[in-house]
């Protein structure tokens, strides 16, 4: 196969990593691409450093096996845990998730900037850490969310058992005074509705799948490495477990005629 017309790799733990397929078929709708959820062993959010290792070089390998000629990491939490040791183990570059803080620095009048993620990206704040190396102006405000991600791998897009945790969770950051948040999951924009539901207009989101879409057509455009194909690529979604429910919550971001959907293990 030419090396242009080998697909794009992205993985996350579940279904999260689905928002960043979404912007990415918009910028780059004639790539072919190949998604792993590792919907078997998620949440990755209260996991141990050396378990995140361990599924991310699963997954890795696959995606060697699968002959990718770029991976894009959908997980925050891999990205914060893993990505600066695993970038340096594979052939083809290894793209990690956006962190969003200049897109939100762009929007925040008050330089006071929420993130909401899971637990294991906040204990090692990584925002703060490049908000810092950006601009020592910016305030971060971090949030943990330990239910969310769950919840959203769920199914759970709706109704009181979402609300009651989100209550909890948007409630210090408003109080805080933060004019912006970042998703720092990318499970979260799957709920963004019902973040804007609490926060009103006080707070602006941001997805940064988008800065991450945006980084993944400039290293491709450098490397000489876009599909000219003039037909839509294909997309091939790959879950370790309940392939079926996979599918069915990519519906809410992406027409089901417009990919297929598998279960897969590693040996």
């Amino acid at each position: 196969m030419e090396r242009n017309r080998q697909p794009i790799g992205v993985f996350d733990s579940g279904v999260g990593g689905l928002t960043v397929v979404n912007k990415l078929r918009m910028l780059l709708p004639h790539e072919n691409i190949i998604y792993v959820g590792d919907t078997k062993r998620n949440p990755y959010g209260s996991r141990t450093p050396e378990e995140i290792f361990s599924y991310t070089r699963d997954i890795l390998r696959f995606m060697s096996e699968k002959e990718v000629k770029l991976v894009a990491i959908g997980c925050n939490t891999v990205t914060a845990v893993a990505y600066e040791t695993v970038r340096q183990e594979v052939p083809y570059p290894l793209i990690g998730m956006s962190r969003g803080i200049r897109t939100a620095r762009e929007i925040s009048a008050r330089k006071k900037i929420a993130v909401f993620a899971t637990e294991l990206t906040i204990a090692n704040h990584s925002h703060k850490k490049m908000a810092a190396a950006i601009d020592p102006d910016i305030e971060i405000v971090e949030q943990a969310c330990p239910a969310l991600a769950n919840l959203v791998e769920r199914g759970v897009l709706s109704g009181e058992e979402i609300m009651e945790p989100l209550r909890q969770y948007t409630a210090p950051v408003i109080a805080s005074g933060a004019d912006t948040a970042i998703f720092g999951c990318t499970h979260f924009p799957f709920v963004q509705p019902l973040f804007e539901e609490l926060c009103g207009d006080t707070i602006a989101f941001v997805d940064p799948a988008h800065e991450m879409a945006l980084q993944t057509l400039e290293v491709l455009k450098k490397g000489g490495l876009l599909n000219h194909d003039r037909l839509p690529g294909y997309l091939r979604l790959c879950f370790t477990a309940e392939a079926r429910r996979g599918g069915k919550l990519a519906e809410h971001l992406i027409p089901a005629n417009e990919f297929t959907v598998e279960e897969i293990s590693f040996a």
